[in-house]
């Protein structure tokens, strides 16, 4: 569970780079393109002293999975970070453990419990009230949304990944993902970053690195009900930033929504304990 709450705190410093980079006028697959080639270059030791052997995977799919889970979130994360406060868009975006009962019950034809319906609607409601106590729905708040949905897919294929592929084999498939993916777009609306942007993206690509390590560490050594809501130390990291960078105020939404969403993860993680 610390090794989670670290992550969060790591992923919240990452969001607020990136964001200024991207205000700068970059465009926004730059900053999944650029989180690849930075952490490939991070890593390049470990990929040396590791060779081809150290990428094998012994689960190509799940793989797969995770790395195309993993670009939705990241893209749309960026999309949100853009086009809401940046509290807002972290505390949305952390609405996980809620979407994970829904896919759990597709994905994994688990039985829906009526108690868990509605934890999970109720946080719903808590991402309602934070997008806009006025009940408006914007672009910001569907990026939000997709963002929390991919991520509670990446949460679940770490989870099935951690027993047999080691932390960095993952961070490393990662990152060629998102290389391979997003290199023609890039090129396509390639604006050459300045010396402030780019400090950024490294910046932001290191703390993403770190924290996705932290991730799979805590993966391994904890259930995904108890670490999911350690993720929600984002929201007042988040909310520092916003006030620190952007001179953005949190609006009484914030508090209220997080309440909600919060209680109905708790409740969630304490009855998969119990199941």
């Amino acid at each position: 569970m610390a090794l989670m709450a670290g992550a969060a705190l790591f992923f919240s410093a990452m969001g607020m780079c990136y964001r200024v980079a991207l205000q700068e006028g970059l465009p926004t697959p730059a900053a999944p393109f650029a989180r690849g080639a930075i952490t490939l270059i991070i890593i390049l030791p470990w990929l040396l002293r590791v060779g081809v052997s150290g990428m094998a995977t012994r689960r190509p799919w799940l793989m797969t999975w995770r790395c195309a889970a993993g670009l939705v979130a990241f893209q749309c994360s960026m999309l949100a970070l853009l086009l809401l406060p940046l509290a807002d868009a972290v505390a949305i975006g952390q609405a996980r453990p809620i979407w994970a009962i829904c896919l759990a019950a597709v994905l994994l034809n688990e039985k829906l419990r009526r108690d868990r319906v509605v934890a999970a609607l109720v946080g719903f409601a808590g991402v309602i009230v934070i997008a806009d106590p006025g009940g408006h729905i914007s672009w910001g708040l569907a990026a939000a949304v997709g963002a929390g949905i991919s991520g509670a897919l990446v949460l679940i294929s770490v989870k099935k990944l951690a027993p047999t592929e080691p932390p960095m084999r993952v961070i490393a498939w990662y990152a060629v993902a998102s290389v391979v993916f997003w290199a023609p777009l890039t090129a396509w609306l390639w604006v050459t970053p300045s010396l402030g942007a780019l400090t950024l993206l490294v910046v932001g690509t290191l703390a993403s690195v770190i924290g996705d390590y932290m991730v799979s560490a805590a993966a391994r050594r904890a259930d995904a009900g108890l670490l999911a809501p350690m993720e929600y130390v984002q929201i007042p990291s988040g909310a520092f930033w916003g006030w620190l960078v952007f001179s953005e105020v949190p609006g009484w939404g914030l508090p209220a929504g997080v309440a909600l969403m919060l209680g109905a993860s708790l409740y969630l993680a304490r009855s998969a304990g119990k199941r």
